[in-house]
């Protein structure tokens, strides 16, 4: 998920993919999930959350399962650029919000023979972006086998406006992605590494490593704070339940947990943390939360959203 300046929460719901299992899959089916793309505002909390319809003559429901999702504002328009597993391959899409009728324009769609297995994506400009090439496999079986013996098969790609490029060191299973407040840093996330990296892009917008922090949880998506530039993670605690519930959600829950990273004025160190939700009995695989006005809500993989109003910073 991802929110705006004025409170304009964007979330992607119906995550799926060659990397599920046939159990997460059979889960799919039976309670009817689909793709789709929701909007919740943080200003009007009581107003709940509604789906943006998508529209677009290029744009194609069928297969539309949407992951990680960044937000760019500019020129008084809002745009979307959103991971997209299909059947057959991994895509960028680029969306324009309509405000006037809550629908989702479809622009554009980025793909490229460097393209695998997308997790999450940071626009950069208006054809612009990074992304998270999370793995090599996309079969199940093997990109099980990938995260299990710690193969660094994946990248973090930019597009540049013409094809995407490798602009990392081969990283291990890097999901999560976004940028600093001031856009100086790129901040990654490796889950089944439990680290949390800062990147410097240079010149040529490929990345340098300048620092890396382990954390005693497993991180999935960062965001960050609009007005301190820290970073909240949603984070897996307990590695083996969120495994067993993403295998089968039905049956298995995960314990749920957001941190706050607060870093220092340069935005390259890591200075404490804070605990903001730790949740084992209502919220099942907490994967991102976003923090505005003191508001907070937090997304899981395939559960449910929580709302929370956050008094401890």
């Amino acid at each position: 998920m991802q929110t705006t300046k004025s409170g304009l929460t964007f979330i992607t719901s119906g995550i799926d993919g060659p990397l599920f299992s046939p159990t997460m899959k059979e889960y799919h089916k039976k309670d009817n999930v689909r793709g789709r793309i929701m909007l919740f505002n943080l200003e009007k909390p009581a107003d709940g959350v509604r789906e943006l319809m998508i529209v677009g003559n290029q744009f194609s429901y069928e297969d539309f399962a949407p992951h990680g999702i960044s937000v760019l504002e500019e020129k008084g328009k809002i745009f979307l650029f959103v991971v997209v597993h299909r059947a057959e391959e991994d895509t960028v899409e680029k969306f324009e919000f309509l405000e006037k009728t809550l629908e989702l324009k479809h622009l554009k769609t980025y793909k490229g023979t460097l393209v695998h297995l997308l997790n999450d994506v940071a626009a950069t400009g208006p054809e612009t972006f990074y992304t998270t090439d999370y793995g090599y496999y996309r079969n199940h079986v093997l990109h099980f086998l990938e995260q299990i013996i710690g193969l660094y098969y994946g990248h973090v790609l930019y597009y540049d406006g013409r094809d995407f490029i490798r602009v990392s060191e081969p990283t291990y299973m890097a999901n999560g992605i976004t940028l600093s407040k001031d856009g100086r840093h790129v901040y990654v996330v490796s889950s089944a590494g439990k680290k949390f990296a800062v990147y410097k892009p240079e010149a040529n917008n490929r990345l340098t490593k300048i620092n890396e922090v382990e954390l005693d949880t497993f991180p999935d998506n960062p965001t960050i704070d609009p007005v301190t530039g820290d970073v909240l993670l949603g984070c897996h605690p307990i590695g083996f339940k969120i495994t067993k519930h993403l295998n089968d959600p039905s049956t298995e829950i995960a314990a749920s947990q957001v941190l706050m990273l607060h870093m220092d004025k340069s935005g390259t160190n890591v200075t404490g943390v804070t605990e903001l939700l730790s949740d084992d009995l209502e919220l099942y695989g907490s994967s991102s939360a976003t923090l505005y006005k003191k508001r907070m809500l937090v997304g899981t993989v395939c559960h449910k959203m929580m709302y929370c109003e956050v008094n401890t910073l």
